[in-house]
């Protein structure tokens, strides 16, 4: 695909500029399509439709990119909700490594940090509180909040405490301003009403707080876009952010930026494979084409033989692809620690 770069005129939740280019626009078909195949099952891509219609207040949305702070949004700029994510998904795991975890991590022993209160907000499975908790805090110093009945259970399990309400939401008095750390790992793309948001985590941490951010490369998401591999597709992904937009809501919300890296050491076989998956989902979309029907599919040893050999057929058409996937700027995430004044 190519985006239109057609110029509109929307209002940035960033920077609150007007001006705009539209990337490309979708409808409610294509974006539950994106998460539930309607051939492989009817009625639940029927529901997640209905809803997806529900959250955006209508059939269609666009991705917009602000021509002043570089912010690309949905517009309708409104997030799923928990209904959304238990249609969309059947969560079974979590990744349990990640760049920013190891990041966070090295930051919290270089700078000797122990037994300090932390928060995270969507936290998944735990992956990173089992890490630091109990060799660096104690279990009872750590609350996080979650969507997922699966996550919230495997954190319960190990026996650190998780909510399950909208980080926004959460007002009881024994948080306020409780916190030394607050994590969003992965999460910050996904969510709307950013000025409440930041109110709530201000609201939240302590003096001097440290808040730990990672999201998506928008660099690695606009090669998978124009390359044929998935969309960035909302309800689900709603924001693109970049060191700029880090920075404005940064100021206006009494936090600095201490440090801001962008992932430059994933090795090529990591990104090939990925790009690869992608490309052919992103195929199976599309009735009755090869990758279409393997994604159909009941028996899952044959499925998965097949989808292997699907993602080697539909990749040979994009050897230039691949060359250019060995850019160190085509990392999967940004990371940036901020500082509260």
């Amino acid at each position: 695909m190519n985006y239109l770069l057609a110029p509109t005129n929307t209002m940035c939740p960033i920077c609150k500029s007007g001006g705009s280019r539209i990337l490309y626009s979708i409808n409610s078909e294509q974006a539950a399509q994106h998460f539930v195949l309607k051939e492989a099952e009817p009625a639940r891509f029927a529901e997640l439709q209905s809803h997806i219609e529900t959250i955006w207040h209508q059939p269609t949305c666009r991705v917009v990119q602000c021509d002043s702070c570089g912010f690309c949004y949905s517009n309708p700029y409104v997030a799923g909700d928990r209904r959304f994510y238990t249609l969309a998904y059947r969560r079974l795991g979590f990744p349990t490594r990640k760049w920013e975890y190891e990041l966070t991590y090295e930051t919290f022993t270089a700078k000797g940090m122990s037994g300090f209160t932390m928060l995270e907000i969507g936290a998944g499975n735990g992956a990173f509180v089992k890490r630091i908790a109990p060799s660096l805090t104690r279990k009872e110093n750590i609350l996080c909040t979650e969507y997922s009945d699966f996550g919230i259970g495997e954190i319960q399990r190990y026996g650190i405490s998780c909510l399950s309400d909208d980080i926004r939401a959460v007002d009881s008095e024994e948080y306020e301003g409780l916190f030394d750390v607050i994590c969003m790992f992965q999460v910050l793309e996904h969510m709307d009403d950013l000025n409440p948001l930041f109110q709530r985590i201000n609201w939240m941490a302590r003096r001097n707080a440290s808040l730990f951010i990672a999201v998506p490369n928008p660099r690695r998401i606009e090669f998978n876009e124009l390359n044929g591999a998935l969309l960035d597709m909302p309800p689900n992904h709603i924001g693109r952010w970049n060191r700029q937009c880090f920075a404005i809501m940064a100021e206006r919300h009494g936090w600095n930026i201490e440090r801001y890296e962008m992932e430059t050491g994933e090795n090529f076989t990591s990104k090939a494979k990925t790009f690869s998956i992608y490309r052919f989902l992103r195929k199976a979309q599309e009735s009755r084409t090869l990758a279409n029907r393997i994604r159909q599919l009941t028996h899952p040893y044959l499925r998965r033989i097949l989808q292997v050999a699907g993602v080697c057929i539909y990749n040979l058409a994009a050897p230039g692809a691949y060359t250019r996937l060995r850019s160190r700027e085509l990392g999967e995430s940004q990371w940036v620690h901020l500082r509260k004044v």
